[in-house]
């Protein structure tokens, strides 16, 4: 579990299922957006479950804002009551979006971006139902693929079917259900559910090394 800072006065909300857990199954607050995001102040229990959803996926976030991340987490929860991204496995996509737009975008770096592509692929591992055993996300702002599985794949003669290439993705964000047969089980990069598609990269940060 990563160990994150904790807002002054904050401490006392903090409950077990805001965390983090051992299987990375990142936990999202609850349905619906506070009415008051606009002109909150302090974090009350409707507003602290959403700055976990930041800071403990990513506390690399906090070096950006010190000491805790306020300001980010303000800009953030405008633009989300605003724009009301789904409460699913691409919340996270949608934070990585927000950043790569935000004032910010300068500071954010690969490692970023992978924290929270890495809390989406969990999310979906344990929240899908279908027969796909794994998934694979990119982003076109990286060469980095991010695959998880509820089955993995067997290796074949010491092939290892992470390290199958694939064909660069047509959008910013895209993803791919994987069978797990044959390989990884890749058959083409499909747009994130929910999003209209951005077929040009979000700026480039390959090259920056700020770890989270």
């Amino acid at each position: 579990m990563r160990s994150v800072a904790i807002p002054s006065g904050a401490s006392r909300l903090v409950s077990k299922a805001s965390r983090v857990s051992s299987r990375g199954d990142f936990l999202l607050p609850f349905p619906d957006y506070p009415s008051n995001a606009r002109c909150f102040v302090h974090l009350d229990a409707r507003l602290l479950p959403y700055w976990h959803t930041l800071f403990d996926v990513c506390p690399g976030l906090l070096k950006l804002d010190p000491p805790d991340g306020l300001n980010i987490f303000r800009s953030f929860m405008t633009w989300a009551y605003r724009n009301h991204p789904p409460l699913n496995w691409t919340y996270y996509l949608s934070v990585c979006r927000w950043l790569l737009n935000s004032t910010y975008q300068e500071q954010i770096h690969e490692e970023h971006i992978d924290s929270f592509m890495t809390a989406a692929a969990a999310r979906w591992i344990n929240t899908d139902d279908s027969q796909a055993r794994g998934l694979v996300l990119a982003w076109q702002g990286s060469p980095m693929r991010v695959f998880d599985w509820k089955v993995v794949p067997r290796s074949v003669a010491g092939f290892d079917p992470e390290k199958e290439e694939l064909p660069p993705t047509p959008w910013d964000f895209a993803w791919c259900p994987l069978t797990g047969k044959g390989g990884a089980g890749f058959r083409r990069w499909l747009p994130i559910p929910g999003y209209e598609p951005q077929a040009q990269p979000l700026k480039a940060v390959r090259d920056k090394q700020k770890s989270c």
